[in-house]
């Protein structure tokens, strides 16, 4: 745990992003019928992958509507 304190002020922005970012392409997923490529279950998916799943959906699966 004491190696941990150190870390904190770079792992909870780290966090925040990760969460704010996950929670939004998760909103517009359900929230949209349409997208560029896949399917509505393929992006709920990739939104779960770490940091990368909702930056993946942004680029590609987001349509421009």
């Amino acid at each position: 745990m004491d190696k941990i304190i150190p870390l904190l002020p770079f792992l909870i922005p780290i966090i925040l992003i990760e969460l704010s970012l996950t929670v939004y392409a998760l909103v517009h997923v359900l929230t949209h019928k349409t997208y560029k490529t896949g399917t509505r279950t393929l992006w709920i998916l990739v939104s779960f992958i770490q940091i990368i799943g909702p930056i993946i959906y942004l680029m590609y699966g987001k349509s421009d509507e």
